[in-house]
């Protein structure tokens, strides 16, 4: 029956804790229960196994939640680690009179027995936990909280059962959607969105995804850049004015999200149009991801230009983003040029200028010195979608490997392996980041317990927050695990712009703060304003960084250093 259809049944539920009871189970060890008496909750986190609810075989990953209906048997046996269960006896019955007892039809979610195995479980452990601990309290207030966490948990299961079981849900995405469609040109966050929908923030992502192949925030970002880019064709509305009718509060902001979406800029969009050059109007640079291959003449590398088939080891490689050339100096390689950093005074970054003595300086990453490209006569050129402008010049003077900036630098690392014979040094590296990270993963869990860790930037008049979808907000939140504030919940972007007022909403524990102060010589009006929006009980838990370094490392020396400064963020 769909959920729709349930409201007065649900209406009169009482849910009523019984008893509970905890444990690990080791390795090879069994948990087994036969002909229940009351409907059993079973949440777990840690390890994998195998759970049998009625002879039926379901393979349980590191978290999962399961319902066992009153009178079926289980057992749970742990393959792979410990496993850490909490077990949840209940009953649930009509307010009406506890002679009712639920559920009244067959099919209820209450009558059933199924398994929800995903990551999202591991948050029900937490509460799980939680109800363990005031259920052994013994105190009636306590113990009527723990009723009401467990039924709050019970609601979250069965959304997500009735939703894998593909419940009648498009009229909710087709109510957001087409709220999007009227309102897309405004501040939309993600909860509004969902409170529209009656579910939760995680729940309407799923659903949005489901329906629309795209989560809700990316629907707002695909109707903004498709009215903007209509604009830019039809109409001469300047940047700054097709900005502020999309939203967007700054131009600069807008132009970052427009070459994302199309991989150019906005201008050089409405000239690419007025010249009826396609290979430019058309958003198709951002479609393609960097690979390799092998043939029957080598290695080919597939970049955002063509292919590059690798017949022999090139020796003078000029490298256009400084990133590059970390990965070539990981693999006890020097680029014979190299872009630098800085605007007054271009040099190389402190933490890989050792390693580049005799490279020559070839500008920055903006503004690369093409005369100096020339004169160095390289063998083969390397730089980012940034540099399409100067392709034809490039090519002219070597053959060009064009990457996405963004690109995964392992993906980057292990295609330059290729590139210069050293797949086996590449491979170490890769494996030696995940082996570290994995291990400092599992030393800052315990510490990081119960918090979250938010990566924020100050700009101009904004406080630009950073998602998982980051480059260095992967390393945060997918390589460490650290916890993301819910705040950061859709990933459809790198990075949410708030006003520095409402940084609270944040809420989180700790704060990487990548400050520019090196960049600019001094902290900023908002970068103070920050700090005194953050209370003095939480000022601690503010790690200022640099900017420069966290934002534009992002090569293997530069990640590294990075995990470094966490590791002392929290270990020290």
């Amino acid at each position: 029956m769909p959920l729709q259809e349930q409201t007065s049944l649900w209406s009169n539920t009482a849910i009523k804790v019984l008893d509970m009871h905890s444990g690990i189970l080791q390795t090879g060890s069994v948990l087994s229960e036969t002909e229940l008496t009351s409907n059993v909750l079973i949440l777990a986190g840690g390890g994998e196994g195998d759970l049998f609810i009625n002879g039926e075989v379901c393979h349980v990953g590191a978290s999962f939640a399961a319902h066992v209906a009153k009178g079926a048997s289980f057992t749970l046996t742990a393959r792979a680690d410990n496993i850490q269960y909490i077990v949840i006896m209940y009953q649930a019955s009509s307010m009406e009179g506890a002679s009712l007892v639920m559920p009244s039809y067959r099919k209820h979610p209450l009558n059933i027995s199924f398994v929800q195995n995903s990551v999202t479980q591991a948050e029900w452990v937490q509460v799980a936990e939680k109800i363990v601990a005031k259920w052994s309290r013994g105190e009636g207030l306590e113990r009527f909280h723990a009723n009401a966490l467990l039924q709050g948990i019970i609601y979250e299961l069965i959304m997500e059962y009735e939703g894998s079981q593909g419940g009648a849900e498009s009229d909710v995405v087709n109510v957001v959607a087409a709220y999007i469609s009227g309102h897309y040109r405004q501040n939309l966050e993600l909860k509004e969105l969902a409170a529209l929908a009656g579910c939760s923030v995680r729940q309407l992502q799923r659903r949005f995804k489901q329906e629309k192949e795209l989560g809700p925030m990316e629907y707002v970002i695909q109707l903004r850049m498709e009215s903007a880019s209509r604009m830019l064709r039809h109409t001469d509305a300047s940047i700054g004015e097709i900005a502020d009718k999309m939203g967007y509060r700054d131009m600069y902001y807008f132009s970052r999200a427009f070459k994302k979406y199309f991989g150019v800029p906005p201008q050089r969009y409405r000239l690419a149009v007025a010249s009826k050059d396609t290979r430019l109007a058309n958003p198709l640079l951002r479609d393609r991801t960097a690979s390799s291959y092998e043939s029957a003449q080598g290695s080919v590398i597939c970049h955002l230009r063509g292919e590059y088939c690798v017949t022999s080891t090139p020796q003078r490689i000029a490298v256009l983003d400084v990133q590059f050339a970390d990965h070539l100096l990981a693999l006890d390689l020097s680029p014979a040029g190299s872009v630098g950093t800085g605007s007054a005074t271009i040099n190389f970054p402190q933490y890989i200028r050792a390693g580049l003595q005799n490279t020559e300086l070839l500008g920055t990453y903006e503004y690369p010195d093409l005369p100096a490209v020339e004169r160095l006569a390289p063998d083969l050129i390397i730089c980012t979608e940034v540099h399409d402008q100067y392709y034809q010049r490039l090519s002219r003077i070597a053959p060009v490997l064009m990457f996405k900036r963004n690109e995964s630098w392992q993906t980057i690392l292990s295609l330059f392996g290729e590139l210069t014979g050293k797949r086996t040094e590449a491979k170490r590296i890769i494996a030696d980041y995940h082996r570290r990270t994995a291990l400092l993963s599992e030393e800052l869990a315990p510490v990081l317990a119960g918090k979250s860790v938010a990566l924020i930037r100050p700009l101009e008049s904004l406080v630009r927050v950073h998602s998982p979808t980051h480059r260095t907000g992967a390393v945060l939140y997918r390589d460490l695990g650290l916890p993301a504030p819910l705040f950061v919940a859709d990933t459809s972007d790198t990075a949410y712009h708030i006003s520095v007022d409402r940084l609270p909403v944040v809420h989180a524990s700790h704060y990487f703060l990548l400050s520019n102060e090196l960049i600019q010589d001094g902290i900023s009006a908002t970068e103070h304003r920050v700090w005194g929006m953050l209370d003095e009980g939480e000022r601690q838990h503010i790690h200022s960084v640099d900017a420069a370094t966290w934002i534009g490392c992002y090569g293997p020396t530069g990640i590294n250093g990075i995990v470094d400064q966490i590791a002392q963020a929290f270990l020290a």
